[in-house]
């Protein structure tokens, strides 16, 4: 990827912010996988891109390394992880536990304010699917869970869901890349998404977090059989 192309990546941060800002685009850059798994990011690079000083990039980025988001290599580099199936495995374990229970919290607490909100987002997901922009497809996919996982009340729970996905997120630009199945896939899930908001909208929180469920699941089945694990290109 050319210089040119990854200075996409980011909006331009304000000054007055700029720490706060920074580590919010990186996480971001992160959860739409506009990193690779294994890419190597360096300090100076990120700074021109965001705009911003070296300081505050340096500063963030060791905040995501705190958080298993980024690793420092002993060449002193940084880098994205790449997960072993054995990890990936057990961020679905830790999905399974929290999102479902996230659902079934939200379903009791919906308004039509909300559920308005979640459906346009779902709507945009569905969109960027079918205008092949896999960077807002992910983007508008994390909105969506999200707007149903904050619904659920539990800052503590959101913040614990939110860490999992910063792990999870640079894999997602598999399911976005045509391979064997991946149509196939999306349509499944964007079907059931479709249910959800239905069981949502009927405050069935037994349901809803069934659905959610079948989600992860579905998502750690088509992962399995299709994805490159760090075992897999050693």
């Amino acid at each position: 990827m050319t210089t040119a192309a990854r200075a996409t990546r980011f909006a331009p941060v304000h000054r007055n912010t700029l720490k706060d800002q920074s580590y919010s685009e990186l996480r971001r850059a992160l959860v739409t996988g506009r990193f690779q798994p294994g890419e190597h990011v360096t300090v100076k690079l990120l700074a021109e891109q965001l705009g911003s000083g070296i300081m505050p990039v340096r500063e963030s980025m060791q905040r995501l390394v705190a958080e298993g988001a980024l690793v420092n290599l002993p060449s002193g580099r940084v880098c994205v992880p790449s997960l072993t199936r054995a990890e990936f495995d057990e961020i679905i374990e830790i999905r399974m536990l929290l999102e479902p229970h996230c659902c079934r919290k939200a379903a009791a607490a919906m308004t039509d304010a909300i559920f308005a909100e979640i459906s346009e987002g779902q709507a945009r997901l569905r969109a960027a699917a079918a205008g092949e922009n896999p960077e807002a497809a992910l983007w508008a996919n994390h909105q969506y869970h999200f707007g149903i996982y904050r619904q659920a009340g539990s800052r503590q729970m959101l913040a614990l869901i939110e860490s999992v996905w910063l792990r999870f997120g640079p894999m997602m630009t598999h399911s976005q890349a045509g391979g064997a199945g991946a149509q196939e896939y999306l349509e499944a899930e964007l079907k059931t998404q479709e249910e959800l908001l239905a069981a949502l909208a009927a405050h069935d929180g037994a349901r809803s977090a069934k659905l959610m469920a079948s989600i992860i699941q579905c998502t750690a089945r088509w992962y399995h059989k299709s994805y490159p694990f760090a075992e897999d290109v050693e």
